[in-house]
């Protein structure tokens, strides 16, 4: 696995489990969306802000190539 498709699993971990623990509310979803979290900062170097930044900018730059921007002024 490329460090490209690494950090996407990762990212598209997190999002998964956050909204697993916003839907059941269990602490298991809560650990692992932690673990994602940390593992990110590990793989960037970044803090845990920074880390979840990136991720949401990581998440945009795909909509946008995908065609899936969400604003509408583009």
């Amino acid at each position: 696995m490329t460090a490209t498709n690494d950090i996407k699993y990762i990212i598209d971990q997190i999002v998964i489990t956050y909204y697993q623990y916003q839907k059941f509310k269990e602490k298991v979803f809560s650990d692992n969306f932690e673990r994602y979290v940390t593992r990110l900062m590990q793989i960037t170097s970044l803090d845990r802000e920074g880390a979840l930044k990136y991720a949401v900018d990581f998440l945009a730059d795909e909509n946008k190539v995908g065609g899936l921007r969400n604003d509408h002024n583009s």
